[in-house]
């Protein structure tokens, strides 16, 4: 054994010690053999513990190489053979086995490819599949559509992109780019929008027409002053410019314009080259640079864009998942919303350039340097709108022949070939536009020539700039500003129709000439137009069977008054925003808007955040409704829209009740609750007749909730009660302010003898809800006969002594207090008739009171003689306790006051 601590404090003790001093001849011969036996004991402990732990080392060590060597390899299942995503005969090409390479090859040979990259597996790949070959239907003779399988395990594709976040990709591809990532909605009419920008990105502005026409139709116009001269880097890195900015506007709200003419570049007031400008509703914008080599180039002048881009109307385009789209406009001030189709395939949504122009009005400060150059544009763009509402383009489409001429042309002639908008002829020269007046005014210098707007009245040269009233003349262009008077006066305006109608089979006699005939060269002028056309008409039969055009209504009646700079006179600023109701009609129906009722699926709603309340447009959309909508709003003249859930909006996402639920017939002793709305509310709890026990909650009401509306409904049907259980959903359907509870849930009690509302009571918040409490709620709003009759019935219940005779007292006091209170009318009321109605109210309230004071507890039996004595007093009592409480308020005389 080794020797321990306390062993060595014994040896010292025992040495040190007084009564016993041992010799030194015994102590050092004990000491030498205690140590020579201890040491060998201790060695061959400690050798053999080593011996064992190695030992056991080598076992788990051989255990261990030896299940490493014959362990067999993991299962693991092959990958499934790949299979098509597309079919065979589809016009997409599906490189289902991801061959990355063979696919870039293939999109090398095309102008414009569209390529998306799938997932098989992936849900929102499977829907877009349909949308993506409903646009390739449209465009296949234009641009190569491709689908490639990215997730294929050991493909090329799955080896060079490994990390993609989420499928589908969709990028286009262009010949003299890189790709464009298309970032917009995943369905067809967009993604055709989208390829239709791709392959025309700029607008090639020949004179100051093509830039007025810009000016019309878009929201802002990009305008690029790059001279095609050497190896035309500047057009170029302009060009790249456009593409790459539909990146963040796949709808094109942003439109871009190249002048390559050195000429009209100085005419339009820009001296050095490259240069750009930004033409928004309310300003003009020049890009400004230091040094052109090293800013002139594609990050920048994005960039640039981006940070001044700015709409009067902004389009949200929610992108199926959690989006954050609406939190910058939801600051607290007030937010109009305008729910209305905006197919991206028409030219012009109606509609929605209704909105910019009553926008541009309300933005437009009266004292502003802008204003002129606004007001301009709004007429501008008002005519431009009215006379889009007029064309007919599936008229067009269906009386258009497309027959091909066979006769030759002779070189001299030069017939001019008119696009479908009629935006200006399709010739490839550029034209210096000398006329001058309002199209200078909007086109050159922008604010810089306001002064030229003062010393003309004539503005008639502003619309003759125009090709399209060419023929309206100085009596439309008086009446732009009435939409009616614009209307009635059409008919001199018809030269956009007369031109869309012409018929262009020609009549030339036979000449010699080199060229060949149209019939046998698919790249002639007339054979390219015929094209055009078709390619044209498919597309707008695809858009119309989408959602139909639609525009705002005629104004038939009243005078529009115009809304001029409300936002420079408030405190508070409305922002303006336009969502297609066609694809996210949840949205409207999550505010109580039945968007698919509503005349052309149009509505407008003002959200005011601050104020807690919502305001819908009632009237048709016109242009007088939508000013006087909101100018009633910044007077605070409009009634507050009650929310209310949309009962037939079955994509709407909504777990709870679908409604009132009515008795079957197979229990009619059953207590049925009703799931009221906004639209229910006012007409269930006003029932003549009935006590209605009303549940907010803020959601569905608990199990816990409706089980108190249930027993305390029976306990007062049982007496003789009238009583409507109900709940409503108040984070679904809204209630007037007075019924807005500050938690949920909230009890109110609507009682049978009032005729309006205002006489409800509240369940006490925070307060467990149960039928006892329910019951005495409503206990407060009873007349006396019905609440003794209640009581007495809750008193024969009771089964403790204690609770009787505390029933019974509380009984006696309550006819105290209305003997009381009926007898301080009687005092102070003036009419003869009245008094004679309390006085005899005051008759049979002292009756109950002395058959109250002769009832005791043994009593509460059934069919006892003081019982039945009791009910029948209180029946005499019910029969002219109905007194008209309003002739109560009104004649009580107050108490005069002595003055001391």
């Amino acid at each position: 054994m080794f020797p321990t601590a306390d062993s060595e404090i014994e040896d010292i003790t025992r040495g040190t010690s007084v009564n016993s001093r041992p010799s030194s001849d015994s102590n050092e011969r004990d000491s030498s053999e205690n140590t020579q036996v201890a040491k060998p004991n201790i060695n061959r402990e400690l050798t053999l513990n080593m011996l064992i732990k190695e030992l056991v080392f080598c076992i788990a060590l051989a255990v261990t190489t030896y299940g490493a060597l014959h362990n067999t390899p993991s299962k693991v299942s092959k990958v499934p053979q790949p299979e098509r995503f597309f079919l065979s005969d589809s016009v997409v090409t599906d490189w289902y086995r991801g061959q990355l390479s063979n696919a870039l090859s293939s999109m090398s040979l095309e102008d414009i490819s569209f390529v998306m990259y799938y997932a098989p597996w992936d849900a929102e790949s499977q829907f877009v599949r349909g949308e993506f070959e409903k646009a390739a239907n449209i465009l296949s003779d234009r641009v190569h559509f491709a689908a490639i399988n990215c997730w294929n395990p050991g493909s090329e594709c799955r080896l060079q992109h490994n990390k993609i976040p989420s499928w589908p990709i969709l990028v286009a591809y262009t010949v003299t780019s890189r790709g464009v990532l298309y970032k917009g909605p995943r369905n067809a009419e967009s993604m055709v929008k989208f390829l239709e920008l791709i392959m025309k990105p700029l607008e090639k502005i020949s004179n100051t027409e093509d830039l007025v026409n810009l000016l019309s139709i878009c929201d802002a116009v990009a305008v690029g002053f790059t001279p095609l001269t050497g190896t035309s880097r500047s057009y170029n890195i302009w060009y790249n410019v456009a593409l790459k900015f539909y990146e963040f506007d796949p709808i094109g709200e942003l439109c871009f314009g190249a002048v390559t003419s050195g000429d009209l570049a100085s005419d339009l007031g820009v001296d050095s080259l490259p240069n750009a400008r930004l033409m928004l509703w309310n300003d003009t914008k020049e890009y400004k640079s230091e040094d052109s080599n090293q800013s002139w180039n594609e990050t920048i002048l994005a960039n640039w864009l981006l940070e001044n881009f700015s709409q009067p109307v902004a389009r949200i385009i929610p992108m199926w998942k959690k989006s954050l789209n609406f939190n910058r406009y939801a600051d607290g001030n007030p937010m109009l919303i305008l729910f209305t189709p905006l197919n991206p395939l028409y030219e012009q949504l109606p509609s929605y350039a209704l909105l910019r122009e009553v926008a541009m009005e309300y933005y437009t400060c009266k004292n502003n340097a802008s204003n002129e150059w606004t007001s301009e544009l709004i007429k501008l763009q008002q005519v431009k709108r009215l006379l889009y509402h007029k064309k007919s383009f599936m008229k067009f489409c269906q009386e258009y022949k497309y027959n091909k001429p066979v006769k030759k042309a002779t070189p001299q002639y030069k017939k001019p070939i008119v696009s479908q908008n009629n935006k200006y002829p399709w010739i490839n020269v550029t034209q210096k536009n000398q006329k001058t007046g309002m199209a200078n005014f909007l086109l050159k210098q922008g604010l810089a020539l306001s002064k030229l707007i003062e010393r003309s009245n004539d503005y008639s040269a502003l619309w003759s700039t125009l090709g399209f009233l060419e023929n309206c003349g100085e009596s439309s262009s008086q009446s732009l500003p009435a939409e009616k008077g614009f209307y009635e006066n059409y008919e001199k305006c018809q030269s956009f129709e007369e031109q869309f109608n012409n018929d262009l089979e020609m009549e030339q006699e036979d000449v010699e000439t080199s060229m060949l005939p149209y019939d046998d060269d698919p790249l002639s002028a007339e054979s390219l137009w015929h094209e055009h056309v078709k390619h044209f008409c498919r597309r707008m039969l695809f858009a119309h069977s989408v959602s139909p055009p639609v525009s705002p209504a005629k104004v038939s009646h009243g005078n529009i008054t115009h809304i001029h700079g409300p936002a420079c006179d408030t405190n508070y600023t409305i922002s303006m925003i336009a969502v297609d109701s066609f694809r996210n009609y949840h949205f409207a129906e999550s505010l109580g808007v039945d968007i698919k009722n509503k005349k052309d699926m149009t509505a407008v709603v003002i959200l005011d955040s601050k104020h807690e309340s919502q305001y819908v447009l009632s009237e048709e959309y016109t242009a007088k409704s939508i000013r006087d909508f909101i100018y009633n709003f910044t007077q605070k003249r409009l009634n507050r829209t009650l929310r209310s859930r949309i009962d037939d909006a079955t994509h709407t996402h909504y777990f709870g009740s679908v409604g009132g639920t009515e008795p079957d017939g197979k229990d009619d002793s059953a207590v049925h609750i009703v799931d009221l709305t906004t639209h229910t509310f006012q007409e269930v709890v006003r029932t003549p007749g009935t006590v209605t026990v009303l549940a907010v909650c803020g959601g569905g009401c608990g199990a816990l909730v409706s089980r108190a509306l249930v027993q305390a409904a029976r306990v007062l049907a049982a007496c003789g009660v009238r009583v409507q259980p109900a709940r409503i959903d108040a984070l679904r359907h809204e209630l007037p302010w007075q019924y807005t509870p500050p938690a949920h849930p909230t009890l109110l009690v609507f009682p049978a003898h009032r005729r309006g509302e205002a006489e409800s009571r509240a369940f006490p918040g925070g307060e467990r809800v149960t039928a006892s409490g329910v019951v005495a709620l409503v206990l407060r709003e009873l007349g006396a006969p019905t609440h003794l009759r209640v009581s007495l019935a809750l008193c024969a219940h009771s089964k403790i002594t204690s609770e009787k005779t505390s029933c019974l007292r509380n009984m006696r006091e309550h006819v105290t207090t209305a003997i009381s209170r009926n007898l301080k009318y009687w005092r102070r009321t003036e009419l003869t008739d009245l008094r004679a109605s309390l006085f005899k109210r005051l008759e049979h309230l002292h009756d109950v009171a002395l058959q109250l004071s002769l009832f005791h507890i043994t009593d509460l039996r059934q069919q006892t003689d003081k019982q039945n004595t009791l009910l029948q007093s209180l029946d005499r009592l019910a029969t002219i306790w109905d007194i008209d409480e309003t002739l109560l308020r009104k004649n009580v005389i107050p108490k005069p006051i002595v003055a001391r």
